[in-house]
C-alpha cells in the first residue's frame, strides 16, 4: 500500500469556472457562442453591443474574459476596447477580438488582444477561451 499524498486532496477541489462575457450585435452567433461556452464549462454571459457590455460590466461581476465583435452599432469594440483602458485602476479581464475584418486598422489591436477571425472555428474559440482564463 502506498502511503495518502497531497494531491489525493486536492482531487475533489473544483475550480472556479471561467467568466466570460460574449459581446455581439448578432443574436444567433451571440448564442451559438455562448452556447458553445457553457457546454465546455463556463460561466457565459451575453451582450448585444459596447454599451449593454458596459453596464453588465460595472453593475454585476466582472467577467475573466471578453469575447467582443469589432464592428458593432453604437458603442463598437475597438471604443469598448479605449473605454476599458481608461477606467480608473484599470480593467483586468482579458479580451479575444472576433472580426472578419484583415485590415491594418485591425490587426493593430491583434497586439493588444488575441484575435480570432470570423467564421469562429469552435475549437479554436475554445481553445483560445481556456488560455486566457489560465492567464
Amino acid at each position: 500500500m502506498h502511503g495518502s499524498t497531497n494531491s489525493s486532496r486536492e482531487e475533489g477541489v473544483q475550480p472556479t469556472p471561467c467568466r466570460v462575457l460574449v459581446v455581439d450585435d448578432d443574436k444567433d452567433t451571440r448564442e451559438a457562442l455562448a452556447d458553445a461556452l457553457v457546454s465546455a464549462g463556463m460561466l457565459v454571459d451575453q451582450a448585444s453591443d459596447g454599451g449593454e457590455a458596459l453596464e453588465r460590466m460595472m453593475s454585476g461581476e466582472a467577467p475573466d474574459v471578453i469575447l467582443l465583435d469589432m464592428h458593432m452599432p453604437g458603442i463598437d469594440g475597438a471604443q469598448l476596447l479605449e473605454r476599458l483602458r481608461k477606467t480608473p485602476g484599470g480593467y483586468k479581464a482579458r479580451v479575444i477580438l472576433l472580426t472578419g475584418d484583415t485590415s491594418a486598422r485591425m490587426m493593430r489591436f491583434a497586439t493588444e488582444a488575441k484575435l480570432l477571425r470570423k467564421p469562429i472555428d469552435l475549437d479554436e474559440l475554445e481553445a483560445a477561451v481556456k488560455d486566457a482564463c489560465a492567464a
